[in-house]
């Protein structure tokens, strides 16, 4: 009898596949995360991109002073008495300066000032360089040894020439909004001896200054004339005959103070460098009872701010939030409004007689900006944060409907929900748009812009990044170090300065990061999945120290540890023994997951690095998997 031979039938040939994660770029809140792209991620907190656009963790910060809370204001810069780091911390004014062992030690400048968010700007006044801060109720001037009110050294504006005993002159210069004190030049004669001022009702007579037979001014003496206040008259014994034939020959200084004059610029919050042919002029608005005004400064002169050296911007219903420069233009910016325009343009021109005159052209209403303290610079993009996201100025033209184009879209949805948007606050930072609120911060890149599918209008948005823990209520920075101010009153930097893996820590705890890929259905939501045990793996950026754990979330479910890898390089300057190393290859270095996923419609991959003193990055993610059956629910 014949023997029969059972044959095994043969194995299915599976449908393998390999989906690849790679050439990452930001976050994306703007879809659900199964609609992201595959080179962005729904969740990726405290990643940022480096120079190569590759994800890696942020830096970590600390707290290197505490002062009274909160902070309300910070500025570096240079003074002709040298660098100085300002804060401006509850009702008082420090100056931060490192002792012999590099701590910051602050020290107070000045006490009893108002405890609001406070701006300032570095300005020469003559041939010194100044620190002039607006608290919002004092304007104050800080010359590297004191601080002290601008209004008590405030320019005196000589505001009528070639006036006569009796009355008359040619006006010169405006009243100064800061000071009640005022010169007028007199021409005298051979029979006047009452001088008639153009005030009456006077404060005092500061100085008198006559003419000398050689031609000098030089100040008269006390018993040589009488005042009467009221009448603003001042008498002399004798007439005050002319020296050169038709040149002004007494000089009268006085003091008029004019009620609300002062507290038009003391109440100020907003400030503004710029002029005809550069910054040298200062802009300030701000005051909360005179919404649209703002007014200008003398010319190098931050002192002096002429009664009528003010504008209207646009409608006095609506305030002026904050100024940007586009090429040669002052962009106003103001908040919301249907009816009123909320963005114009000042422009510098000269008239006929070689006067700087400003002229502002309204435009289009709607869009305004919501923080006055998040307007900046990204690069060459004058930006501001408005109730939906951060608005671009993209064109001197105002006119045009579409002169403001929002630039975050990829973290709107979060964005502008959250609580306190006009409590924000911004900065430029190494080419990053630094925004933070409720200590979140939200991160455009201005080296990575994206043009959005479906757009016609040629027009980008920036690729974006999430961090938390960023308490940041003022941001300060300065050739490339980045400083934040507290609410509780610390003073903190980012660890620029540090070289160890300890800079990835925040005040000595870890950052912690993640990326997460989108919730995949590798375009078969139809089908079961299984990922293969083999085939599966994350490059990761080498670091000194670095590790990754791995999970695993599909359709739905909470996400599940798969395995965690360590990526340690040797350096004699940062070993831990714990898991000692000779490993000196800084290529990029993989972990496969070595783990079957069975029977999923939709996955989604998250590496996350949650550990001190260390560094982490992402290349690439390869997931193999081979598809099953239909899937039944």
């Amino acid at each position: 009898m014949a023997m029969k031979l059972k044959t095994p039938a043969a194995r299915p040939q599976l449908d393998r596949r390999t989906t690849f994660y790679t050439s990452f770029k930001g976050v994306d809140f703007s879809v659900d995360p199964s609609l992201v792209d595959k080179n962005r991620s729904p969740y990726a907190p405290n990643l940022i991109s480096d120079i190569g656009g590759i994800p890696e963790k942020r830096l970590g910060w600390r707290t290197i002073a505490n002062v009274d809370s909160p902070i309300n204001g910070m500025w570096r810069g240079e003074l002709s008495s040298g660098e100085v780091f300002i804060v401006h911390g509850g009702n008082n004014i420090y100056k931060l300066e490192k002792d012999e062992n590099g701590i910051f030690k602050a020290e107070v400048l000045k006490s009893g000032v108002a405890n609001s968010r406070s701006s300032a700007f570095f300005m020469s006044a003559g041939d010194k360089m100044c620190l002039y801060i607006l608290t919002g109720e004092e304007y104050l001037v800080y010359d590297g040894e004191e601080i002290s009110f601008v209004k008590d050294n405030a320019y005196v504006p000589v505001v009528l020439v070639g006036r006569a005993p009796s009355g008359g002159g040619v006006t010169d210069e405006g009243v100064n909004l800061l000071s009640g004190k005022r010169t007028e030049h007199f021409l005298g004669n051979n029979k006047d001896t009452d001088f008639v001022l153009s005030a009456d009702d006077i404060d005092s007579i500061v100085k008198i200054e006559v003419m000398n037979d050689k031609g000098d001014m030089e100040e008269a003496k006390a018993d040589s004339y009488t005042a009467d206040l009221d009448e603003g008259i001042v008498k002399f014994a004798s007439p005050k005959a002319p020296i050169l034939t038709g040149v002004d020959n007494v000089y009268i200084t006085y003091s008029k103070t004019v009620e609300g004059y002062s507290d038009r610029i003391e109440k100020c919050s907003v400030s503004a460098l710029y002029g005809y042919g550069g910054d040298n002029r200062v802009f300030l608005t701000g005051n909360p009872d005179y919404k649209a005004y703002d007014w200008v400064s003398g010319l190098y002169d931050p002192t002096y701010f002429p009664d009528l050296g003010y504008s209207i911007a646009g409608s006095d219903d609506t305030a002026i939030m904050g100024y940007l420069k586009l090429g040669q233009y002052l962009m106003i910016v103001k908040e919301d409004s249907s009816l009123n325009s909320t963005l114009l343009q000042r422009s510098a021109t000269k008239d006929s007689e070689d006067n700087t005159v400003f002229v502002v052209q309204q435009g289009v209403s709607g869009l305004g900006a919501i923080s006055k303290n998040c307007f900046v610079s990204l690069i060459d993009e004058p930006l501001f944060l408005s109730r939906q996201g951060v608005m671009g100025v993209t064109s001197s033209n105002i006119l045009a409907e579409r002169s403001l184009k929002n630039r975050s879209y990829y973290v709107n949805s979060r964005l502008i929900k959250e609580d306190g948007l006009e409590n924000a606050c911004a900065c430029e930072w190494n080419g990053y748009y630094v925004l933070s609120v409720n200590g979140r911060a939200y991160i455009l890149d201005g080296r990575n812009r994206t043009y959005l599918s479906g757009r016609t209008d040629g027009e980008y948005v920036f690729e974006c990044f999430f961090w938390e823990n960023i308490p940041a209520r003022v941001f300060l920075e300065k050739s490339g170090e980045l400083f934040f101010g507290t609410e509780d009153g610390r003073i903190c930097r980012f660890n620029t300065d540090i070289e160890t893996m300890a800079k990835f820590n925040d005040d000595g705890e870890a950052v912690c990061c993640a990326w997460a890929t989108k919730n995949d259905d590798d375009n078969a939501p139809q089908l079961y999945k299984t990922v293969t045990r083999n085939g599966t793996g994350i490059t990761i950026k080498p670091f000194y120290r670095s590790s990754a754990k791995i999970y695993i979330a599909k359709d739905g479910e909470a996400e599940a540890f798969i395995k965690e890898g360590f990526m340690d390089m040797f350096s004699f300057g940062d070993i831990d023994f714990s898991r000692f190393s000779f490993n000196t290859n800084d290529n990029p270095q993989d972990i496969y997951l070595k783990k079957r996923v069975k029977k999923y419609k939709r996955l989604q991959i998250i590496i996350k690095n949650d550990a001190p003193d260390e560094g982490f990055g992402i290349f690439q993610i390869a997931k193999t998997y081979y598809t099953g059956g239909f899937a039944k629910k």
